[in-house]
């Protein structure tokens, strides 16, 4: 299953390595890293994360790949990342 990142989910990931790389690059590599290796993990697995209701009613998942909460959803043959939402944020409206 491929792994797709919409635009929000990009921005929520580069500002997040953005901020580490600046005090630490190696850190920022190594998040990176492991963001994306769990993601290719959560592709290929098929357990799900709890369901979440948006105010557009429409439905997506979420799972944590620490220190981010990452909302989902799974189509055919692509599982649709939307936001890579950091725990020290304030929380995400929906």
């Amino acid at each position: 299953m491929k792994v797709l990142l919409a635009p929000e989910a990009e921005a929520d990931l580069q500002a997040t390595l953005e901020f580490i790389a600046e005090r630490n690059p190696d850190a920022a590599l190594k998040l990176a890293r492991q963001v994306f290796t769990r993601l290719r993990r959560l592709s290929e697995d098929r357990v799900d994360g709890p369901q979440h209701q948006l105010t557009s009613g429409e439905t997506v998942r979420s799972w944590l790949i620490p220190p981010f909460r990452v909302y989902y959803q799974r189509q055919r043959d692509v599982l649709w990342v939307l936001r890579l939402y950091h725990h020290a944020r304030r929380p995400i409206s929906r």
